[in-house]
């Protein structure tokens, strides 16, 4: 099904810049202002200076923080501080963190992929997007002709015959050694002997691809593939702007792991907030805990885990207590959905958050006003997010299963924005895929 090639990477040269820990850089979408000016202070050749560049004032069609990226680009190749690969190579990415004090380990596969049109059924959202994104991702991609980071995505393989191929190309030691930030590492194998680049390729022949991370560029790069094709008039399907550099990661790897985007609320209105209780019991059946009771956070995500109905759990409705709520009637719930969307979209927990709880009964109709709405994976944050006043309320989700997501995708529907937090994410800065 997905078409997976090999492509001329760009690296950065170690006989050029040295630690490579401080070089990369987090995906454009997680870095905060402040997180900004710390990369581009921790080394000159940063590579937030190309995947995120700084915004500046007086900044105009001419100049602006995408003509900078690749006015860097260009001269980081000119001055061999970035090189492309001799060969065209798949690359094997095993990315090490910890989580909750235990190292874990995450291998993939960086290729270039076939941009697809969805209808085809060969790569498949499964959550929705914004146009700003959108919109920044286009016009980056549009100036450097470069995918600056990758797309990543899961696939299936319950036969673990990629997981095999992949535990035989990493026997030898990886071209790549580094450590990153937040105390993470990275080994990176560069596979350019053709038959093993083959025979990876030939192993996605009959298998879709999901989108865990990436969909604003995923689709900027559907548009990509559009322009390019009208301007050239006969494309071949060949064309660099056919393909996309994309992370590809097994459904069963040890190292998934998808943590719960919570909700924080400010903006309500205190009347809607005082009577949310009261309108949840209509709905809901309600269990109570209190936080300053021992094992407190066990039970509640006992509470949370063992109900066969969708439940979450709120915190901001009074003192130190937490409500668990789950849902008495899916058929009500059902009543109160957009009724486009399937029997199994108005059953997922993050759509019952977001349409019943946020929209319909605390009125916050636009759920991209970042002013009213945030989203946070920590649990601990979160509680005292709102225990500090900075926010009304948080509604604390349970983990969305990789099966799940999956399912969605093949019944062609796609989630509420923010239903999934891949951790951690990609790395930028490891390989560059230049279209031209």
């Amino acid at each position: 099904m997905a078409v997976v090639r090999p492509f001329h990477g760009v690296r950065y040269n170690p006989a050029e810049v040295g630690d490579l820990s401080k070089l990369i850089c987090p995906p454009y979408d997680v870095i905060s202002a402040s997180q900004q000016e710390a990369y581009l202070k921790q080394d000159k050749h940063n590579y937030i200076r190309i995947e995120h560049s700084r915004e500046l004032p007086g900044d105009n069609d001419n100049d602006n923080k995408y003509t900078r990226a690749l006015a860097t680009l260009e001269k980081w190749l000119d001055e061999a501080v970035l090189v492309p690969e001799k060969d065209p190579a798949i690359y094997i990415h095993r990315h090490y963190f910890y989580l909750e004090g235990a190292e874990l380990c995450r291998t993939s596969i960086i290729a270039a992929v076939r941009v697809e049109d969805w209808d085809k059924g060969i790569i498949l959202p499964h959550e929705g997007t914004l146009p700003k994104a959108r919109s920044d991702r286009e016009t980056l991609l549009r100036t450097l002709k470069a995918n600056t980071s990758p797309v990543f995505v899961m696939y299936e393989d319950d036969e673990k015959s990629v997981h095999a191929m992949l535990e035989n190309l990493t026997a030898p030691e990886p071209q790549v050694n580094t450590g990153g930030y937040d105390n993470e590492r990275h080994e990176v194998w560069v596979i350019s002997e053709p038959r093993a680049v083959k025979a990876i390729s030939c192993l996605f022949d009959n298998r879709p691809l999901y989108i865990a991370d990436g969909h604003h560029r995923y689709e900027s790069a559907l548009k990509y593939r559009r322009e390019q094709a009208a301007l050239l008039g006969s494309a071949t399907g060949e064309e660099a702007f056919n393909f996309l550099m994309m992370e590809m990661v097994a459904f069963t790897d040890p190292g998934l792991v998808i943590l719960p985007p919570h909700r924080l609320v400010r903006g309500a209105s205190w009347q809607n907030i005082n009577s949310l209780l009261p309108r949840l019991e209509e709905l809901f059946n309600i269990d109570e805990f209190h936080l300053a009771d021992a094992g407190a956070w066990n039970k509640i995500e006992q509470a949370m885990q063992s109900a066969a109905a969708t439940s979450m759990a709120l915190f901001g409705l009074g003192g130190d207590r937490v409500h668990v709520i789950t849902v008495k009637n899916q058929a009500n719930i059902d009543r109160m959905m957009p009724a486009f969307h399937s029997f199994l979209y108005k059953k997922l927990d993050v759509s019952i958050v977001d349409h019943i709880i946020l929209e319909s009964l605390l009125g916050l109709t636009d759920m991209t006003d970042l002013s009213r709405i945030s989203f946070n994976h920590n649990q601990g944050e979160v509680i005292e997010l709102v225990n500090s006043g900075q926010y009304q309320l948080a509604v604390i989700l349970r983990t969305v299963k990789p099966e799940i997501i999956k399912t969605v995708a093949d019944a062609g529907e796609r989630m509420p924005r923010k239903s999934t937090y891949f951790h951690p994410k990609l790395p930028s800065g490891l390989v560059l895929n230049r279209l031209v």
